[in-house]
């Protein structure tokens, strides 16, 4: 009896992954990240270096009376923000050019080029936004990219200047149980995070205040990610960076669980049907139902608090 073999379809598994590496790329983008990502690989190999200006507080209230200027480059050195300026023009310009390249290159992809297929792509096939929803989208959703790739640009600054992390590289420092720990310690925590403060953002007044910004997207693109109210990106943005400086964390775990958490929020906010890659990962619908009925799945990468709180979304069990 002779076994049928299964014919892999290399053109597809080669699209698959290029389009996951787009997505990835996209999402670093759109928080302003790439640069910071790219610190915290240069950092964890130099988190043993001792910062190596010598300049004291002394010398600093020195230079602020003797010339304004000179006592900016000096306040810059000594609080390890040297090429500040450099850093953050790096960051901004990149970001954007990153975002909005390959955002534009989904949107013609799908809205415009399938745009008669919706019925096979599309979460919300019959709901479009109007010009002004996408121009809005964007504006706002640019302002939040120059605020998150200026926070970048400066962290940066800070870390490749010698300032000090909480990351490492030599396993042994702490052994391989340790590593394996931090992983799903690093998940739970920012999946409790997302999960609370978005609960906290569907408070009537912080919702009216604050997150209706974000949910005036009934129907989310890519643009859609960045597309809140200021006060809200930061806050997400703080909790993801906040490990990086205050638990030992390999480099290697730290950027991957950031990733992975960055690429799902990209899909999530796609618009695009997108099946989940491992069983604990909601599909895009899943968030994108949250953006269509409001009041349901408020978690971000997995199921756990919206079971455990019941407010996951139930197909016989309309939300408004």
């Amino acid at each position: 009896m002779m076994l049928k073999t299964k014919r892999v379809n290399w053109s597809d598994a080669i699209s698959k992954v290029i389009a996951m590496v787009m997505v990835v790329l996209l999402a670093t983008a759109a928080r302003g990240e790439w640069l910071l990502i790219l610190a915290y690989l240069g950092k964890g190999y130099e988190h043993d270096l001792i910062h190596v200006v010598n300049i004291t507080q002394d010398q600093v209230s020195s230079f602020r009376k003797s010339s304004p200027l000179s006592s900016i480059g000096v306040m810059l050195e000594y609080y390890y923000m040297r090429d500040l300026h450099s850093h953050i023009a790096m960051s901004v310009i990149t970001s954007f050019v990153i975002f909005y390249g390959m955002a534009w290159g989904f949107q013609w992809y799908f809205y415009v080029r399938q745009r008669n297929k919706a019925e096979e792509w599309k979460c919300q096939p019959n709901k479009w936004m109007s010009m002004k929803e996408k121009r809005n989208e964007v504006l706002l959703g640019s302002f939040n990219l120059l605020i998150g790739s200026t926070i970048s640009g400066c962290l940066s600054c800070y870390m490749t200047n010698g300032g000090k992390n909480s990351l490492y590289t030599n396993i042994s420092e702490y052994g391989w149980t340790y590593l394996v720990v931090t992983v799903f310690a690093l998940m739970m925590y920012n999946e409790t995070c997302a999960y609370y403060l978005h609960l906290l953002l569907h408070k009537p007044y912080v919702y009216k205040t604050i997150h209706k910004w974000h949910h005036h997207y009934g129907s989310p693109t890519v643009f859609s990610t960045t597309a809140m109210h200021p006060a809200e990106f930061i806050s997400f943005q703080i909790y993801l960076i906040v490990p990086a400086f205050t638990v030992p964390l390999h480099v290697g775990v730290y950027i991957a669980v950031v990733l992975y958490i960055y690429y799902y929020g990209m899909i999530g906010h796609s618009g695009i049907k997108m099946d989940a890659l491992w069983p604990w990962q909601p599909s895009s619908m899943f968030h994108d139902d949250h953006h269509r009925y409001s009041n349901c799945n408020y978690g971000f990468n997995t199921f756990i608090f919206d079971k455990l709180h019941g407010t996951l979304r139930r197909k016989d069990q309309g939300c408004r």
